[in-house]
């Protein structure tokens, strides 16, 4: 009787397959509209030219709908051999994340191959693709009941993007032929602070004022949040200690930023007077260099609707603070020798890499109080 019912459960859902390709041709056509940033359609997936893949380090997770969807597709042999071995169902699974693609040994993708391509996009094209694996680095959310649709820092393609961008972020409203999830981010209600759309984009606002210096905008994000004023503190040295601290910890943690992380704590945690010098070679060389991280910051709070993550307001505001500082510090550190503007892009996404995909706020406002968060906006 076991065994019929194990039966059942995979002839259900395997059957996901079929209709996902009697779609295919409804798909491409099919659009939905977005709230979408200016930059958006100017990005294209750079595929196998990528310095450092999306796929490294990642274990991406699939609903059970495309798990099942994969586990029945008419493959190659050596294609059905890594799914087989690569895809995994996850210990607690949920139909939402049910199983994931285990990283190997190398802390790749198992559907990597050497040229940088995914195998299931190169052999059966994009619409057989797990959700992540389709939109990335899309993040499909809704808000208010509306879809919107912009692009994670973490990808260094999205990242030499908005190293473009001059003109402070603008949002516009478009038809795309793009298929959202069964299962879009939306925002998470805090408690005290209305979810709306004209609160959420003031927020926004005052990252883009450029009448003040990215960290003054940083501190007068807690106005309008509700907390309480602090002192601003005027030691880089301070903030370069607390930084350092992120620096560790997180290296400790995650292969995303341990390369760079290494750079910066050789570089700085017994000669802190280093960073001033750095900082100056650090604006000469990238004299956009605050326009560049204001994109970036306005992007990830576009992209993770802050400060509906769910955490409380004041570990939001620290959050955004440890952005900043971590930024900061790995871009200075790690272009100091290798000025290459290729670096400057390479440390960002990094640092995204590990921002973007895990609960970074949570963590950093666990690790830093209200005072060493204020003491990184003096980097």
């Amino acid at each position: 009787m076991k065994i019929h019912k194990n039966r059942l459960a995979m002839r259900g859902p395997a059957c996901y397959h079929k209709t996902d390709f009697k779609r295919t041709e409804r798909r491409m056509k099919e659009t939905h509209e977005y709230l979408v940033p200016r930059y958006f359609r100017a990005f294209v997936c750079k595929m196998g030219a990528c310095r450092r893949s999306c796929c490294e380090g990642w274990p991406v997770t699939v609903s059970m709908k495309n798990y099942f969807t994969l586990l029945g597709l008419p493959c190659r042999r050596e294609l059905r051999e890594r799914l087989d071995v690569g895809l995994r169902v996850l210990d607690h699974p949920t139909e939402e994340e049910y199983a994931r693609f285990s990283p190997n040994w190398q802390g790749d993708c198992p559907m990597r191959m050497e040229d940088g391509r995914c195998s299931i996009h190169a052999e059966l094209g994009e619409d057989v693709l797990s959700d992540v694996c389709r939109l990335y680095p899309r993040g499909v959310r809704t808000f208010d009941g509306a879809l919107e649709c912009s692009l994670s820092n973490s990808c260094e393609g999205v990242v030499e993007l908005l190293l473009r961008e001059r003109e402070p972020m603008s949002w516009s409203r478009e038809a795309l032929p793009l298929v959202p999830p069964p299962f879009p981010g939306s925002p998470s209600v805090v408690s005290g602070y209305p979810v709306t759309r004209d609160e959420r984009r003031a927020l926004l606002a005052i990252l883009e004022d450029r009448t003040m210096t990215l960290p003054e905008r940083i501190f007068s994000l807690r106005a309008p949040l509700g907390l309480a004023e602090i002192g601003s503190a005027a030691d880089p040295t301070d903030g370069l200690r607390e930084a350092c601290r992120l620096l560790a910890y997180f290296a400790d943690r995650s292969a995303s930023i341990r390369e760079e992380a290494g750079i910066c704590l050789a570089r700085y945690e017994a000669n802190p007077d280093r960073f001033t010098d750095d900082c100056r070679l650090f604006a000469d060389r990238f004299p956009a260099h605050a326009v560049f991280f204001e994109q970036l910051l306005v992007n990830h709070a576009f992209f993770v609707q802050f400060p509906y993550e769910g955490i409380p307001l004041g570990d939001e505001w620290i959050g955004l603070a440890a952005v900043y500082g971590l930024l900061r510090v790995l871009c200075v550190g790690c272009t100091a020798e290798d000025p290459r503007e290729e670096r400057l892009v390479d440390c960002a996404a990094a640092a995204f890499r590990l921002i973007g995909h895990t609960r970074f706020a949570h963590q950093a406002a666990r690790l830093l109080g209200e005072g060493s968060a204020a003491a990184l906006l003096a980097l």
